[in-house]
């Protein structure tokens, strides 16, 4: 056959691996297999450049990666037995009804069609009129025809739409056979069933999906006129994702000729004989001999049918150990070469002795390897991500090449053991080898002399044992041990550890035996692993001695012991003369040898029939002969489609009873065992499938089956004309109807099914495209279109079936998620569409853990898009607030924004254009941009949105909103009227489907590309939430950005390219990039966090991120600034272009709370910047002085007059000005950055001591910036020293002049500057300009130097012999910075705000900077002599006013060291003509102090918020012990009573709370004036008629539940009622609550009757309930669920407490829990929970074990309300006492606090913490809820 396929496709035969007879596994390139598919033909050769090793290893079944180019196939020889040509296919004029009359009426007719047609078959003329009506087939052609298989030409690649048929790659005929190439599927249902039973043990949508996809696939067959073949579990392909595949090439198609001409020698298994067994079986095994065994191996043909018969020929030695081992490897799926899946032998010995050493096979090599105690350590749970387990495999892939590493090439050893070839570290020796493996042995060890000798030059032979001469005395000698009695008698115990019983159960456990891939739940299809035989301990081989013979056992010769017999003892006192009586035979005592036992035989038939009978469940059968039934084809094909599809739902939900089955076994066989199976235990039959057996199957009365020749029909019997349920025959079709209830499908399959259908349809575009011959650039262009079609396919299915699919249905969808979310092409339209849908099905702790990885692997690609401005928007961050929670959206996406805002993840929109060429692509359509799916908590209209200012008293309190997980509506309300909303956050609607419809696309990038509104909402932080890029709201934006932008008929732009379209007619400061909306986001976090969460998560990233936008040499390039974009600067670089967005962050995030956040963080950071520089002077050190320097210049314009005059000596001269200058000019370091960075350093501190100068005036400049400019001036004397006489001396200066090369020393070079008489004003009269060395970049490239999380820069560090031995680079690098050009840039600044006079009079090397100055003038002048008659340079940036000459005045006073700006027109000293000049610093005074907005300063950090801010910004993230320090924050007054309940969410800038006067209110948390200030609610719930005592709210929903005795159940962001549940009629009173674990939709309430009812907020009624205690018990007072939803724990009045399982209802346990009525039971991880009660004690629970409880000790007083903050538990009584202990164990230390009065008034009823912010949310009897800290 493999000679067949390689003459059809040129394929050479060591690239085919036989499966079967007539199927083939093949290996081909990619290139290969797209010449056949496009060319129709074969290429002429493969090329062939790989090893026959790493052949054999990438066609190894387990192999499930295949490296490119490399692509395996499956190939089929089918017998041409019926005509290919495709059947025309008859229209369908039958349509299955969906309504139930429709339902009833085609039921109705098509049962008196049948009986009709039996009626007349029987009395008639015994021909039926017509054919019959089958439901679910369409119009056949002739009743004679007998179904076959479907025409495999139908499917060829391209050809077929249906997704489940396995597509074909080619056809071709060869003699009487056709051979069929295949796209390959690696695995089956049987690979599901025996190494990943756990996918379908956990869950019954799974395996119940999969037979719906079977009844699709069947559907599609008949209507084919087709037969699927006898379904089992062997041949149905599944991939990961749990689709079913089908092949259309049936190999057997069963037709009842064929079964008719079957041998009838072959017999059912249950009724063989002796004979079969010595003829048939050992004919079957006769070639496994040890040297022919690899031949042999892969096509045995022993079944496990035969493994009874198998079994008891071991037992009676009949057949050898090592034929036995090899069968049941055989059997339990394990393949010859396979490095996963290879067979095992147990090793035998040790090699010591050839007769000594041999090993203990009643424990495992694992075992006895590594030994019981670190067997113990890896069965225990460490985490929840540790799968307790001994043994990790019986034969690892490594452990295989190890042993094989002597004839294994070193190619594939450095691949799969180690990627370095070492050959010392594989064993030398057998005997070292047997040491060193934990895992068995392999056969080739006992068979192959080969396998000793090395290939390789570098690794020498295995070395042998001593006690034996050659490799071929060594095989035998092993063997022969293998073969030993010794070895035989405990053989047994091994094949219970490695196929046995000891596999599973206690005995695993026993054992230390249970083995990772039996207990790691599955969550991978895999098509290999370990496979359990045997379910009852295999019976032992009998040993020779006493091994059953037909005849009895004969005693030995010498049985008589005289010395053991008393009477011979006694004779031999006798005197000598006496005689002797020796008694005979019949009165000696016998004695059997040692091991005889006369039951053995017995004893040993009936373990192995009991063995037989418990795991083969081996009966004999009666067989009835039966009238052959003559059945119509068609049915009758039917029929036994149904039937074997029955028998494969069976025995996938009884796996254990059917593990044995093999491929082999007929339907019949199948069938027969199913029968017995029920007949023993009916109740293992699953209830999901019951129905399906009684109406399909008829196992609760089953027919007998005769062999067909009998029976004369296909089908194992034939069905009534109408079941016990008034239906027809069983059809595909009808199973499926949703009125058929056989088997229970969820009622969102169909949408599930279509859904993936739709998928599967654009998976086989994308592969009919990468088939088709085009160019590169439009494939993939064509490919990214279809694909992101399908994440439009996902979300519709996700909105229309939200709620409905569960948690087992969200795992069916879940790989198709992620599968989008792993491309690159659909990942962000992915996240942005389908991650809220999914987040909220599967609560945020699952969503972490499975989406985590691809969101931050989106944020952080390689080359971003526009696409990418989306996630950083807020309306997505929002999203990964809700659904991920705030601890980890701060933890793992705010160092992404602020990268981001630094312009680190920009797109290029040059490289826009490449990807822009609009193919022509006729019919498809563009990607869908579909907009955001509307999230509750954050629902924006635009239309809607509005501003609120904030008329209440400041001492009164701001009147927050409820923070954006809570908008509402608020246009009509009074508070809206009253102005109490805060104008910067957003107020929304809800979305319905019809709003959202006539809503701007936020999906599109349209929305971003308007100048005028970016520019609005960049430059006007006044409007309403402006810091959100705002988006179009006219009524062509929807059609613009959800619809395909057309150009010429047939070309298609994707949404990219309009963008890139659009962005290109733009000017650079009107492009709209990622870091505008980065920085926008950051914004509107700032106000979302609060003050703590934004200056740890926020600024402190800010600021390091300040510093690396410095790093590196291309930050140091000068650029121009031809739109005034940026902050003025004497030199502008490209580090001032990327920080430019994060010091806008950071000044928004000061006005947001105020000047004690420049003073409190931003200076002290600048001063460790500098500090860090001067310990070590690295790459980091030096962008860190920069970013100090452009820090401090930024933050002057925020700080006021008094505080910069407060921190101006001591810190910013002292510890910022000062060190930097005596760095930056020290002949002693070395910058790594050299003179450029140096010059860097100079141009930054000239600015910040410009802007300081223009702030305090002549007076004060004179006074406190006098040292630092001398200082800063005494620098060019290191360089210009040695020519430096006194400043009287012109001449020398004149000298030094012409020797440098300038002109005449006329007094014209010197600047000079005089008094005007007119005006009194300073004038310089010589112009000065400063050339410009910039240099134009249009590029970077994003370094991971960059990256907050990825800063691996290697610093360069000066080492002080590079200091002595490069003293003179030092010096010319002190040249190179202190040169004419700074001098020009840095004196005329200073001359500005010190004066003339001043300069003149404290500057002692005056006359050398003004002749540097002249100097470096002149020197323009020479470069452009035109450029006084006008400008050339295209470069000028800082044009002066239209004024020539402007006064310099500055006035002040003085009160202490603190100084007031009187308002004197200033203005600033101009200079002659502009040009020359132009480069120099000039500022407006106005622009050196910004005023904090009023609408920010309710919210600037004092008083106690102030306090709080500085302890919590001091904490180390290490700290985590909670600290209480009583520190008021906020009160929250509307209540009228006592406060009942508080529930803060997750988000912690919102809470919810419960009180006595009946009302529910909803509050913000923001930081506001000094802690005394008082806060009123945003929304009140006054629908109760009673005290409310509990209330939930539950995130999946977005809906709150409140309890005062009835449950009240709204929308929190509406108010609006959704249901009222009375307690009238069957609605009980109810006394506690709880809601389940996110993402369940439940609420647990707790009824007077000690009942627990379940409440589904969803659809706001009740669904079930549970019990909760056999006796009287008292009233529920609190109950919790476990984190993992387990188990609930429930506390009674009376002290009592129950522990119910929550999964089934069962009451685990009762116990007293306390003396006293239990107060609080809250759970804190799946296996501890808390209660407290009124006697004082505060007791932790195990759920495992609820004997000994650990008891909290500290209390004197009942706890009466406690939460948990980490590992901590923080408790308060009703003494107003404040408790924290440390720990959840007995050894915790407790601390207790007593709320003072004047911090809290009342007495303390409820509690709430905020772990994030380490603050108290406490309610009081007064009704008054304080915030403390």
């Amino acid at each position: 056959m493999a000679n067949d396929i390689s003459e059809a496709f040129g394929i050479p035969t060591k690239f085919l691996k036989p499966v079967s007879a007539t199927k083939f596994l093949g290996l081909v390139k990619e290139q290969w297999l797209l010449w056949l598919v496009e060319k129709g033909r074969c290429p002429e050769e493969l090329d062939t450049d790989i090893s026959d090793s790493e052949i054999e290893g990438l066609l190894a079944l387990s192999n499930t990666q295949t490296p490119q180019p490399w692509v395996r196939i499956f190939i089929k020889i089918k017998e041409q037995s019926y005509n290919l040509q495709m059947l025309m296919k008859p229209p369908d004029f039958y349509t299955v009804p969906h309504t139930l009359h429709g339902h009833l009426d085609n039921i109705s007719q098509r049962v008196y069609q049948d009986m009709w047609n039996t009626v007349y078959s029987r009395y008639g003329e015994g021909k039926l009129p017509t054919m019959p009506h089958l439901q679910g087939l369409q119009n056949m052609s002739s009743q004679e025809c007998v179904m076959g298989g479907l025409d495999v030409s139908g499917f060829l690649l391209g050809e077929s739409s249906i997704p489940s048929i396995i597509p074909v790659y080619a056809v071709k005929k060869s003699g009487d056979c056709v051979i069929v190439i295949e796209k390959y599927i690696s695995h089956t249902i049987h690979s599901i069933l025996a190494y990943s039973p756990a996918i379908v043990n956990q869950s019954i949508a799974k395996p119940l999906f999969l037979l719906y996809q079977l009844l699709k696939v069947m559907l599609t067959f008949h209507r084919q006129r087709a037969r699927i073949g006898d379904l089992s579990i062997h041949n149905v392909l599944v991939d990961s994702n749990l689709w079913i595949y089908k092949s259309a090439v049936l190999t057997k198609v069963p037709t009842l000729e064929s079964q008719l001409k079957l041998d009838e020698s072959c017999t059912n298994m249950e009724t063989v004989t002796n004979s079969r067994i010595d003829m048939t079986l050992l004919e079957k095994i006769e070639n496994m001999e040890p040297l022919q065994f690899q031949h042999y191996y892969n096509q045995l043909s022993v079944e496990l049918g035969d493994l009874p018969i198998l079994v008891d020929m071991w037992v009676n030695r009949k057949i050898s150990n090592f034929k036995y081992l090899l069968i049941l490897n055989h059997l339990a799926g394990r393949r010859m070469g396979d490095p996963n899946h290879h067979p095992v032998l147990p090793w035998v010995m040790d090699f010591s002795g050839s007769d000594t050493g041999l090993r203990d096979l009643t424990v495992s090599k694992f075992r006895l390897n590594k030994g019981d105690h670190q067997l113990d350590l890896t069965f225990q749970t460490f985490s929840s991500d540790h799968i307790p387990h001994h043994v990790p495999d019986v034969l690892s892939d490594i452990t295989y090449y190890v042993y094989k590493a002597r004839q294994t090439p070193k190619s594939t050893l450095c691949r799969y053991v180690r990627s370095k070839w070492v050959p010392n570290e594989y064993p030398h020796s057998m005997q070292r080898m047997q040491e060193w493996t934990p895992d068995e042995c392999i056969p080739e060890f006992f068979t192959e002399v080969s396998i000793f000798t090395s290939i390789h030059e570098d690794l020498p032979d295995l070395e042998l044992p001593c006690w034996c001469r050659s490799a071929e005395d060594f095989v035998m000698r092993h063997r022969e041990v293998l073969e030993s009695d010794s070895v035989s008698e405990d053989l047994h115990h091994w094949i219970d550890l490695t196929f046995g019983f000891k596999l599973s159960g206690s005995a695993a456990v026993q054992s230390k035996n249970v083995n990772l891939r039996l207990v790691d739940n599955h969550t991978t299809v895999l098509n290999h692993g370990v496979v359990q035989l045997f379910q009852e301990p295999h019976p032992h081989r009998i040993p020779p001695a006493t091994s059953m013979k037909p005849t009895a056992p004969r005693l030995p010769k010498n049985m008589f012991v005289h010395h053991s017999l008393p009477e011979l003892q006694e004779e031999s006192h006798v005197d000598k003369g006496q005689s002797r009586v020796i008694k005979g035979p019949e009165n000696d005592r016998i004695t059997l040898p040692k091991m005889y036992d006369p039951l053995a035989d017995l004893n040993q038939l009936e373990a192995s029939y009991v063995f037989s009978s418990r795991t083969f469940k081996q009966m004999p059968k009666k067989r009835d002969p039966q009238v052959r039934l003559i059945l119509d084809p068609v049915t009758d094909s039917v029929w036994r489609d149904m039937q074997s599809f029955a028998c494969l739902a069976c025995e996938i939900f009884l796996k254990d009873q059917t593990s044995f089955q093999d491929s082999s076994w007929s339907l019949e066989d199948r069938f027969s065992y199913l029968c017995q199976v029920y007949r023993e235990n009916p109740n293992e039959i699953p209830r999901c499938i019951a129905s399906l057996l009684e109406e399909v199957l008829y196992l609760h009365n089953p027919q007998p089956v005769d062999d067909i020749a009998t029976r004369g029909h296909l089908s194992l019997f034939k069905y009534p004309t109408v079941s016990s349920r008034g239906l027809p025959p069983p059809t595909p079709a009808q199973i499926l109807h949703p009125f058929v209830d056989l088997l229970p499908f969820p009622g969102y399959f169909p949408q599930l099914y279509e859904c993936i259908c739709n998928l599967r349809h654009k998976d086989q575009e994308i592969d009919q495209i990468r088939w088709r011959k085009i160019n590169t650039l439009e494939k993939d262009k064509l490919i990214k279109v279809i694909s992101r079609e399908k994440v439009t396919i996902l979300q519709h299915f996700l909105e229309e079936n939200q709620g409905c699919y569960g948690e087992e249905g969200i795992e069916l969808v879940l790989p198709y998620v992620r599968e989008l979310f792993t491309r690159e092409d659909t990942a962000v339209q992915a996240a942005w569409s389908l991650f809220n849908l999914i987040g909220q099905e599967l609560g945020q702790k699952e969503t972490a853990r499975i989406f985590l990885p691809y969101l931050v692997r989106i944020f952080n690609v390689e080359q971003s898009t526009p696409k990418h401005m989306k996630i950083y928007h807020r309306l997505f961050l929002v999203q990964l607030l809700v659904r991920l929670g705030l601890n980890v959206f701060i933890h793992n996406f705010s160092s992404l924004l602020v990268e981001a805002s630094a312009g680190y993840r920009d797109y290029v929109l040059e490289d826009l254009y490449v990807d822009s060429v609009f193919t022509n692509i006729p019919g498809s359509q563009k990607d869908s941009t579909t907009e955001l799916p509307p999230l509750k908590e954050e629902c924006v209209s635009d239309e809607e949105s509005q501003s609120y200012e904030d008329t209440l008293p400041v001492m009164e309190g701001s009147e927050d909103e409820l923070a954006e997980d809570f908008p509402c509506i608020l246009e009509d309300s009074p508070q809206a009227e009253a102005g109490s909303i805060d104008d910067e956050e957003d107020i929304a609607r809800l979305s319905d489907a019809s709003q959202d419809e006539d809503r701007t696309s936020i999906h599109s990038l349209a929305g971003l590309i308007d100048p005028a509104q970016r520019e609005e909402a960049v430059s006007d932080l006044e409007e309403e939430d402006s810091q959100s890029l705002q988006f179009q709201d006219d009524a062509e934006s929807p059609k613009r950005s959800s619809q395909t932008v057309t150009g010429s008929k047939g070309m298609v732009r994707s949404e990219t390219d309009e963008f890139a379209r659009t962005m290109s007619e733009k000017s650079e400061s009107e492009v709209i990039n990622i870091k505008d909306v980065a920085t926008e986001s950051i914004k509107w976090l700032s106000r979302r966090l609060g003050c703590v969460l934004t200056a740890k998560f926020l600024s402190r990233n800010l600021i390091r991120m300040l510093t690396l936008c410095y790093l590196g040499d291309e930050q140091l390039i000068t650029i121009t600034d031809s739109e005034k974009r940026f902050n003025k600067t004497s030199r502008l670089v490209f580090g001032d272009r990327n920080a430019h967005k994060v010091l806008e962050c950071l000044s928004e995030i000061s006005q947001l709370y105020g000047e004690q956040v420049v003073l409190l963080q931003y200076i002290p950071s600048t001063v460790d910047m500098v500090a860090l520089a001067k310990k070590r002077l690295t790459q980091k050190g030096e962008a860190g002085l920069i970013s100090a320097l452009v820090l401090m210049r930024n933050l002057l314009p925020l700080l006021s007059d008094s505080s910069l005059m407060d921190t101006l000596q001591e810190t910013i001269i002292k510890e910022v000005l000062g060190p930097t200058i005596k760095l930056v000019s020290s002949p002693s370091h070395h910058f790594p950055g050299g003179s450029s960075i140096r010059t860097v350093i100079c141009h930054k501190l000239v600015d910040v001591v410009y802007v300081i100068g223009l702030r305090l005036g002549f007076e004060q400049t004179r006074n406190q910036l006098t040292g630092v400019v001398n200082e800063f001036f005494a620098s060019f004397n290191q360089v210009y020293g040695q020519q430096l006489i006194k400043s009287e001396s012109s001449k020398s200066l004149t000298d030094y002049k012409q020797g440098r090369g300038n002109r005449g020393g006329s007094s014209d070079d010197y600047c000079n500057i005089k008094i005007d008489s007119s005006t009194q004003e300073y004038m310089i009269g010589t112009p000065v300009s400063v050339t410009s060395l910039d240099l134009s970049h249009n590029s970077w490239t994003l370094r991971k130097s960059h990256s907050l999380a990825f800063n691996m820069t290697d610093d360069k560090e000066d080492s002080p012999e590079s200091t002595v031995k490069d003293t003179e680079k030092l010096k010319q690098e002190l040249a190179d910075v202190f040169n004419p050009e700074l001098a020009m840039a840095s004196y005329i600044p200073f001359l500005r705000i010190f004066g003339n006079t001043h300069m003149e009079q404290f500057l002692p090397n005056e006359d050398l900077i003004r002749q540097l100055c002249s100097q470096y003038d002149m020197s323009v002048g020479q470069t452009s002599p035109d450029s006084a008659s006008e400008p050339t340079s295209p470069i000028e940036e800082y044009i002066p006013p239209q004024s020539s000459q402007h006064s310099l005045q500055f006035s002040a006073e003085v009160t202490g060291n603190k100084i007031e700006v009187i308002n004197t027109h200033t203005d600033m000293i101009r200079f002659g003509p502009i040009h020359r000049s132009s480069r120099i610093l000039t500022l407006d005074p106005d622009e050196t102090k910004c005023e904090y907005k009023d609408r920010h300063k309710q919210r600037h950090l004092k008083g106690n918020w102030l306090a709080y801010w500085e302890h919590e910004l001091g904490l180390s993230e290490r700290d985590s012990l909670f600290n209480f320090k009583q520190i008021r924050l906020q009160s929250f007054e509307g209540h009228t009573s006592s406060i009942r309940a508080l529930v803060a969410l997750n988000n912690e800038n919102s809470f919810i709370s419960a009180s006595k006067d009946k009302t529910v209110k909803l509050w913000s948390i923001k930081s506001f004036g000094d802690g005394n200030g008082k806060c009123k609610c945003q929304e009140t719930y006054k629908e109760h008629k009673k005290s409310i005592f509990s209330i939930v709210y539950l995130d999946s929903v977005q809906l709150v539940a409140s309890c005062d005795s009835t449950v009240h159940i709204w929308d929190p962001f509406t108010s609006e009622i959704v249901r009222q549940l009375d307690s009238n009629g069957s609605n009980q009173p109810i006394t506690a609550m709880t809601a389940l674990p996110s993402p369940s939709t439940m609420v647990i309430t707790a009824t007077n009757e000690s009942m627990l009812r379940y409440l589904d907020l969803r659809s706001a009624e009740y669904a079930h309930e549970f019990k909760t205690s056999t006796t009287s018990a008292g009233l529920i007072r609190s109950l919790t669920c476990s984190p993992d939803n387990s188990w609930i724990a429930i506390g009674f009045s009376s002290g009592l407490m129950s522990l119910l399982d929550q999964r089934t209802g069962y009451l685990i346990a009762t116990w007293k829990g306390h003396e006293g009525e239990i107060l609080q039971v809250k759970a804190f991880d799946r296996t501890t929970f808390v209660s407290t009660s009124f006697d004082n004690t505060m007791k932790i629970w195990n759920s495992e074990d609820l004997k000994d409880a650990c008891i909290l000790k500290g209390h004197t007083e009942p706890a009466h309300c406690f939460t948990f903050y980490r590992d901590q538990v923080i408790s308060a009584t009703t003494g107003n006492k404040i408790g924290v202990h440390s720990s959840l164990d007995s050894q915790a230390s407790f601390t207790s606090t007593k709320l003072r009065s004047d911090t809290f008034k009342g007495v303390l009823t409820s509690l709430a913490v905020l772990p994030q912010n380490r603050t108290l949310l406490l309610g009081a009897d007064n009704g008054s809820i304080k915030l403390l800290c």
